[in-house]
């Protein structure tokens, strides 16, 4: 009689584990539905981007900032996200030089709108207070459209249709491919803008049981190329910068399967290529780090 327990208790253990890792995961955000209209979530944000002109010298922007975050519902069929940016700090410096972006500390508590196409990423963005707020678009636009294409419906770009469909969805240990073409982004508040191309790899790595519920791991690989434009101040005197980068990217997101919504993300790019800058041409490293965290 013990060796039938034993031998059952065996057989149920090894039949959790294989169910465990045939379990498939959607990864589509559930933060579009009229259950979440108002329901307010806070982010953290640090961005740093490193890069280094022969005769200027070594060129650095960091920020931070939290980002207050909350479903408003849809809008001419559109869906639509209120995002408030606080906390905001910044340190930027051209050769040991302090530059200042008198724009970034005007947003601070300036709510905006974010209306969000089929595909999941920003198609526009408005103030919320059209007339106090107006001369912020740019600066809301720079803040909102970073080097690294934001989904916020299908953030590891796994349609409906796809793997990601209901009913497919992906197992440990999967990967699939997913590609960003000609993607629009500001590398700092006053550039113009610049553009991306980008052939990505991700994989889901583990799913654990924590006390909040299941967290899951991704993990992903691109390759980048960028038109670049940036726009610096040196010493009062505006000067811009132009080129073609490629490199590569590298990223780790943990993913609240119960909630639908990526709790941590971070993202490492490393790029390099001939750049321009007035009758100067140079060949340079450029670094990107940008971490994310759900704090409520």
């Amino acid at each position: 009689m013990k060796n039938i327990i034993t031998c059952s208790v065996f057989i149920f253990f090894i039949s959790l584990v294989f169910c465990d890792e045939d379990e498939k995961y959607i990864f589509i955000s559930k933060k579009f539905n009229e259950d979440n209209i108002d329901k307010e979530k806070t982010y953290k944000t640090y961005r740093n981007l490193s890069f280094t002109i022969p005769s200027i010298g070594y060129i650095q922007y960091t920020s931070s900032f939290n980002e207050k975050m909350k479903y408003v519902g849809k809008k001419g069929g559109v869906h639509v996200i209120e995002s408030t940016l606080t906390d905001l700090e910044t340190s930027n410096t051209v050769a040991n030089i302090e530059i200042m972006e008198p724009y970034w500390k005007a947003m601070d508590g300036a709510p905006c709108h974010l209306y969000i196409d089929r595909h999941g990423t920003v198609d526009h963005i408005e103030p919320v207070d059209k007339k106090e707020h107006e001369y912020l678009q740019e600066a809301f636009d720079a803040a909102f459209n970073g080097m690294f294409e934001k989904n916020y419906l299908y953030p590891f770009y796994l349609y409906r249709g796809m793997k990601g469909d209901s009913t497919e969805g992906i197992k440990e240990g999967e990967s699939w491919t997913a590609g960003v073409d000609s993607s629009k982004f500001y590398f700092t508040m006053d550039s113009p803008p610049s553009f991306s191309w980008s052939k990505d790899t991700y994989k889901l790595i583990k799913v654990k049981d924590k006390k909040s519920g299941k967290i899951a791991t991704v993990k992903n690989s691109a390759t980048l190329i960028l038109d670049v434009n940036i726009r610096i101040n040196i010493l009062g005197e505006e000067r811009v910068i132009t080129g073609r980068a490629e490199g590569t990217v590298n990223g780790k997101f943990k993913w609240d399967v119960g909630a639908g919504e990526i709790i941590y993300a971070r993202i490492r790019s490393n790029l390099q290529g001939d750049f321009k800058m007035d009758d100067e041409t140079f060949f340079t490293q450029l670094t990107r780090d940008e971490i994310h965290k759900l704090l409520k």
